[in-house]
């Protein structure tokens, strides 16, 4: 990096530093809050009964300026060795200095409370306390520090380079955060005490927009947040993985909504008329579990294949694009789906009725409820906890998923020596494996809270998991997913090379349209609304969704899951920023939208980061292309 802008960059961090609150020695509903900063408190509350002591804070201001002044001093270094010694220095200190600030902080708030309660007070006086924008602009500029100094050394562009996968969509969700930042700054309004200076009013501001991404983010905090999150984000992960699937062969499936929709319309057949068939129902409940609980994930995917498959053998058999193909399709798909549910019968010319077996009686737009033969359970029912009579949650934490889980990373790492089909299936053997031990092992009783039991996170998360392990293990260990990766970077010499187009695009969109349809297994056989049912409220949007989850995510399945993640954080976030500051969950939208524009322009990096020849050259070290 440019000394200069190292220079600057410092200068810009002592400002922040100067002007934004520090930390929250107490904060209210609705934001207000009473804001420690580095030269002085700003009370927004204005019914502070107690304070922590933070005399100690001016001390380690005259650290961070004195680091500030030594990294304008490292820049100016002419060995690039020593700048990169020094900055590495510089980083681990802040990085040691910042933890010890935030125990600094947080002691002195718990000794106050203590000694509240200990005097007799009913509740502790300092409530949703936490660190703020300056202790959080101290910790990443040393984390900076640290980055730079790796910068300082041969083959440290390089390094970004090979990154780029991580550093484009981190680039853009960081000036999508800005952005978003600004329109918080402009639209919020700042109520301060009278007398308030112009410091007070930044600080405010400044505490306003942090807040804001406080609670966007707050979600991972808790655990009922982690389910909520990972329930908006399971539908997400299966067409995020179907758009990333369709562009690594070089196509863009719009389509995902109807392959969703035709999913959801196959999964209910088979779970309501197949389940309930008059000849299944001497099963036991447990093999009839174990049949039609997977026929209706099949049929999720067959429906979605299904439907991915025509506009692929369309392009195939006619050059026809597949865009307007996918978006046809998602309306024929709808005009199927109300066709189905929306009426118990229809009359055709006056004189012939035809009555809908699939529609349950009444006026809401809905089939019957799916067998529980054929239902994905919740996924606090398979981690041991069950509702009682009383309406309680309790239970003990089953070891049997977290086991198998364990065991079947454990497994695939420990037969790395064998061949991959060998291997995965030893790997999943010891996943079976974990899961019967997990279950003979004595669970942890426990109670769980109303809240986090409330979430329908069910069992179709963990079939999203492996359809991130099969994309993955797919496109990148198989033949067939070598082919059409050349196919998508180029297909005339995939052609040349013997690879038949033709057959390529209808696998590739039959196989991203199955991903798409398996976001119905949440909907439909999990329960993830509110029944298990087909409903007209069936959320195909995601579909759409799913576009910015796979840009986002680089199509990658790991990047995908990541960033469906995401989603479904700031999703869940919104809810709370728009109850506690009235900010419209519309910001979230904002911000996935600006996410994918600034990923569309490459995150404004230079064209290295984006073109796949520039990247090579840079990672070899060409001269000219850093």
């Amino acid at each position: 990096m440019n000394r200069i802008w190292l220079a600057l960059t410092s200068v810009v961090f002592l400002l922040l530093l100067a002007i934004s609150p520090w930390a929250i020695a107490m904060r209210a509903f609705g934001g207000k809050g009473i804001l420690i900063t580095l030269w002085g408190v700003v009370d927004l509350y204005g019914r502070a009964k107690a304070m922590p002591d933070v005399s100690w804070l001016g001390y380690f201001t005259i650290f961070w300026v004195a680091l500030a002044l030594l990294v304008v001093v490292a820049a100016f270094l002419p060995e690039a060795k020593s700048r990169a010694r020094l900055l590495y220095v510089l980083g681990l200190a802040g990085i040691a200095v910042f933890a010890l600030e935030a125990f600094l902080f947080y002691h002195s708030v718990w000794s106050v409370n203590d000694a509240a309660l200990a005097a007799g007070a009913r509740r502790p006086p300092l409530k949703r306390y936490s660190l703020s924008l300056g202790a959080y602009v101290s910790f990443l500029y040393s984390l900076f520090l640290i980055g730079i100094g790796r910068m300082q050394l041969p083959g440290g562009r390089a390094l970004l380079v090979r990154w780029r996968g991580v550093i484009v969509p981190a680039v853009s969700m960081l000036l999508a955060m800005v952005a978003g930042a600004v329109v918080v700054w402009i639209l919020k309004e700042t109520h301060l005490p009278q007398g308030s200076g112009a410091l007070a009013y930044y600080a405010a501001k400044l505490d306003q927009v942090t807040y804001t991404f406080q609670l966007l983010f707050g979600p991972l905090l808790t655990a009922s947040g982690w389910f909520q999150s990972l329930l908006i984000a399971t539908p997400l992960i299966f067409t995020g993985l179907a758009v990333a699937f369709g562009f690594q062969a070089g196509l863009f499936n719009i389509g995902a909504p109807g392959q969703l929709t035709i999913g959801a319309i196959f999964a209910m057949l088979a779970g309501v008329h197949l389940a309930n068939a008059h000849w299944f129902a001497g099963l036991p409940p447990g093999l009839a579990r174990a049949i039609f609980l997977p026929i209706g994930v099949i049929a999720a995917a067959a429906g979605g294949a299904l439907w991915g498959a025509i506009p692929g053998w369309l392009k195939a058999r006619f050059g026809a694009h597949e865009v307007i193909n996918t978006i046809m399709m998602n309306y024929i798909a709808a005009s199927i789906f109300l066709f189905m549910i929306a009426s118990n019968e229809y009359t055709f010319f006056g004189k012939w009725t035809l009555h809908m077996p699939f529609k349950f009686p009444g006026y809401e737009g809905r089939s019957y409820e799916v067998a529980e033969s054929a239902r994905i359970p919740l996924l606090i029912n398979t981690l041991g906890f069950h509702q009682d009579s009383s309406g309680a949650w309790t239970g003990a934490f089953s070891w049997a998923i977290p086991l198998a889980l364990a065991f079947l990373v454990a497994g695939y790492i420990f037969f790395r020596k064998m061949e991959l089909g060998k291997r995965l299936l030893a790997a999943l053997a010891a996943a079976l494996l974990g899961y019967f031990i997990g279950g003979f092992l004595p669970g942890i009783p426990m109670h769980v809270s109303p809240k986090l039991a409330s979430v329908r996170l069910n069992g179709a998360f963990i079939i999203a998991i492996f359809a991130v392990a099969f994309y993955n293990y797919y496109m990148w260990r198989t033949r067939d997913g070598y082919e059409l990766r050349a196919v998508g970077l180029a297909p005339k010499a995939a052609e040349y090379g013997g690879i038949s187009i033709a057959k390529k695009t209808i696998l590739a969109m039959a196989i991203s349209g199955a991903l798409a349809g398996l976001a119905a297994t949440h909907y439909v056989l999990g329960g993830g609304i509110d029944e298990y049912r087909l409903k007209q409220s069936l959320p195909t949007n995601v579909g759409f969704d799913g576009i910015a989850v796979a840009l986002l995510g680089q199509n990658t399945p790991i990047g995908v899951f990541l960033s469906a993640l995401l989603f479904g954080v700031l999703s869940t976030g919104g809810l709370q920023l728009d109850l506690q500051l009235g900010i419209s969950r519309e910001l979230v939208m904002m911000l996935q939208a600006l996410i994918v524009l600034f990923i569309a322009a490459g995150g404004f990096l230079p064209r290295y980061f984006t073109d796949p020849i520039l990247a090579a050259q840079a990672e070899e070290g060409v001269q000219g292309v850093l």
